[in-house]
C-alpha cells in the first residue's frame, strides 16, 4: 500500500522514519505491506531516502497507486484544501493539523462518510496520548458529562519553570523557545487559543455537537506575575492553565483559563510538556489520560497508529466510522463556570486602587475569604461567583492586563 506524505518537518520527518525506516514496530504491526512512495515539501534539499520528493501537489493526488495521505505541513487554509482535496479523491486521510479539525471537522466527517474514506486525526489532540481513540470507545456507551484537562504543553513548561525553579514568566518563555516547546510567535499558546482548538475537538466529539473553539471563552497567562506565583504558594495552591467543558442536561459550558489547584490535587503534579486530559462519564466516573502534550516522536507515533488502523481496517473490507454531529446541544458560554476566584489588583497604578475602593466595587457581586497586601499589590481570595459577574468586575476596574490577574479555584 502506497501512502503519500504532505510535509516533512520535525512530525513528518518521524512519521517517515517510523514507517519507511520502521522506527518502531510499523512493518509488523501493519497486515498490509506499506511505505511512503512521495512527499510533498516546498525545500526540495531534504534528504528523502526511499521515496520521491516533490513540491507540485498534483503528483501525489493524480498518483492511483497512492491509497493514504498524511497531511502535516501546518497552518490552516492551505492543509484543509489538501485534506478536502484528497478526500474527494476517495484517499484516506491522516492528520494532526487541529486548526483544520477543529474549524472543519463536521464537513471533513461528512466528505469521508460521502465518499467511503476514513479520517483520523488523533495527534490532533493530546500529542502522544491516544486520548481520541479512548474518547470514541467510552461514548459508545457512556455519557460523558465533563472534560478538563492540561491540553497545551508551552504553558504547562512555562508555568512548571515559574513555580519550581522560580524563573519569571520572560526567561521561562525564552527557555520553551530555546528547546522547541514554543513558537517563535507562542500567542496561540499564551493566549488559550491552541487548548481552545483541543478542547473544541473533544467536546465536539464527545457531545455530538460541533463546538466551535472561537465561541469558547478563554484567557491565558501573559500577565501571570512572580508575585502571584508566591501568594498562590502560600494559599497551599498551585497554578494550572486547564481546559474545561461541562454537560449538564445537554446545556454545554466551556472555557479556558488559569486554575488554582491544591497542591494534593493530581492536576498540581502534571509538569514540563505533559498533559493531562479527564473524562468524566455516567458509567465509568472519572478516566485520566496522560502523556506527551508535544515532541517529535510521541507526537508521530499517533500520527503512524492512525495509518495503522486505517491499514488493518482494510485489510478486513472495513471503514472506521466517522462522528455523527446530531444532538441537539445547547450553549452557556455567557454565564461561565461558577466557582470561587483569586485576584491580584497592582496598586502603584494611575487608578490608584486603595484596599477601600476595591472591597466596595468587590462586595457588590461577592464575600470576600481573605485580604491582604503585599509588595504593591492587593491580593484577594473570593467566596463562590458567577465567571460573567466576576468578569464584569474586572471590565470595572479597568486596567491595563499588566497590573491584574485573576484565576478560578479548582474546588
Amino acid at each position: 500500500m502506497n501512502i503519500g506524505l504532505l510535509g516533512i518537518g520535525t512530525i513528518g520527518s518521524g512519521v517517515f522514519e517510523q514507517i519507511n525506516q520502521n522506527f518502531g514496530k510499523f512493518s509488523e504491526s501493519s497486515s498490509i505491506p506499506a511505505k511512503i512512495t512521495k512527499v510533498l515539501d516546498k525545500d526540495l534539499t531534504k534528504k528523502v531516502k526511499n521515496a520521491i520528493l516533490t513540491d507540485n501537489p498534483d503528483e501525489i493526488f493524480n498518483d492511483n497507486s497512492i491509497e493514504i495521505i498524511i497531511a502535516l505541513m501546518g497552518g490552516e487554509e492551505f492543509e484543509y484544501e489538501q485534506i478536502k482535496r484528497a478526500l474527494e479523491n476517495k484517499k484516506h486521510v491522516v492528520t494532526a493539523n487541529k486548526a483544520v479539525i477543529g474549524a472543519h471537522l463536521e464537513e471533513l466527517s461528512e466528505l469521508a462518510k460521502k465518499n467511503n474514506v476514513m479520517l483520523r486525526y488523533e495527534a490532533s489532540v493530546g500529542g502522544g496520548i491516544p486520548i481520541i481513540k479512548a474518547l470514541e470507545d467510552q461514548i459508545r456507551n457512556n455519557e460523558i458529562n465533563e472534560i478538563k484537562g492540561i491540553l497545551n504543553g508551552t504553558t504547562n513548561f512555562i508555568l512548571t519553570k515559574m513555580i519550581g525553579d522560580k524563573v519569571n514568566f520572560e526567561n521561562s518563555l525564552k527557555e520553551a523557545q530555546a528547546i522547541g516547546f514554543a513558537e517563535a510567535n507562542p500567542e496561540s499558546d499564551l493566549k488559550g487559543s491552541d487548548a481552545a482548538r483541543k478542547l473544541a475537538i473533544l467536546s465536539s466529539l464527545a457531545y455530538g455537537k460541533v463546538l466551535k473553539d472561537e465561541d469558547i471563552p478563554k484567557r491565558g497567562i501573559l500577565n501571570i506575575s512572580t508575585t502571584d506565583i508566591n501568594e498562590i504558594n502560600r494559599l497551599g495552591y498551585t497554578i494550572k492553565h486547564l481546559a474545561q467543558s461541562i454537560n449538564k442536561n445537554n446545556q454545554v459550558n466551556m472555557v479556558v483559563e488559569p486554575v488554582l489547584v491544591k497542591k494534593d490535587n493530581v492536576f498540581s503534579k502534571i509538569n514540563n510538556e505533559f498533559n493531562l486530559i479527564s473524562l468524566n462519564g455516567d458509567k465509568t466516573g472519572e478516566l485520566m489520560f496522560y502523556g506527551k502534550g508535544a515532541g517529535k516522536d510521541a507526537t508521530a507515533n499517533a500520527v503512524v497508529s492512525d495509518v495503522l488502523d486505517i491499514i488493518n481496517a482494510l485489510n478486513n473490507n472495513q471503514i472506521i466510522p466517522q462522528p455523527e454531529f446530531e444532538n441537539d446541544i445547547s450553549t452557556n458560554f455567557d454565564e461561565g463556570i461558577e466557582g470561587r476566584y483569586y485576584l491580584r489588583v497592582d496598586t502603584d497604578n494611575s487608578r490608584r486602587f486603595s484596599l477601600s475602593d476595591l472591597m466596595e466595587i468587590l462586595e457588590d457581586i461577592c464575600e470576600i475569604e481573605h485580604i491582604h497586601t503585599s509588595e504593591g499589590s492587593i491580593l484577594i481570595l473570593t467566596d463562590s461567583v458567577k465567571q460573567s459577574d466576576f468578569e464584569e468586575l474586572i471590565e470595572k476596574l479597568d486596567l491595563p492586563e499588566n497590573e491584574y490577574f485573576f484565576a478560578r479555584i479548582l474546588d
